[in-house]
């Protein structure tokens, strides 16, 4: 069974380690490079989690997905552009006969 235990706010390298599953010298060098933000206290790091996931964020793969966005006439248009004139509904209708798909509208 899997030890599961709350995520905490302060995380020692080694946790932090374990959240990144990195080995805990990477901690340390991201640390040393300024990738990472921690605190030191007597000879031992505390890292806030919030800067663990800063460094996801800044390290991810990809990059901002931008969504488009559209109007409510740009999509009324592309609505309208796909529907079907009389033959393809005729073809379409005839298929969903034949397979015992029902049709909607």
């Amino acid at each position: 069974m899997f030890d599961v235990q709350p995520v905490r706010e302060i995380l020692t390298a080694e946790q932090a380690a374990a959240y990144l599953q990195v080995n805990r010298d990477t901690i340390y060098r991201y640390i040393r490079e300024g990738k990472l933000m921690a605190s030191r206290l007597g000879r031992k790091y505390r890292i806030p989690r919030s800067s663990l996931e800063q460094l996801l964020d800044d390290t991810r793969a990809r990059g901002e997905i931008i969504l488009r966005t559209y109007t409510r006439q740009q999509i009324e248009g592309f609505i309208r552009d796909d529907a079907l004139d009389e033959e393809a509904e005729g073809i379409a209708r005839r298929f969903a006969r034949e397979h015992g798909i029902p049709r909607r509208g």
